[in-house]
């Protein structure tokens, strides 16, 4: 008698035992998502225009000029970044 009961007892340790792992499986990672550079979000500087002149207007044109670079630079910088993020998601999948 003492067998049947020790054979039982094992055969509900086992049961416990292994339903105990299949129910811990592990969590998958947290992706992570690197962000683009700091500097891309600052807001695009909007130059005025400081004078009277021709001549002042000269140097607004290019205060403009070099302003509407720094930004298109930044919106080239975020496109990228985006085009990175979606290539290495459909890379995952």
């Amino acid at each position: 008698m003492p067998s049947k009961t020790m054979g039982a007892a094992a055969v509900m340790l086992l049961a416990v035992c292994l339903t105990s792992c299949a129910e811990r499986m592990p969590t998958p990672p947290v992706p992570i998502v690197l962000l683009p550079p700091e500097s891309v979000f600052k807001p695009c500087e909007v130059p005025t225009l400081q004078g009277d002149t021709w001549g002042d207007i000269g140097s607004h044109a290019l205060a403009l000029q070099t302003a509407l670079s720094i930004c298109a630079s930044q919106v080239s910088t975020l496109i990228q970044w985006r085009q990175r993020l979606h290539h290495d998601k459909n890379k995952t999948q």
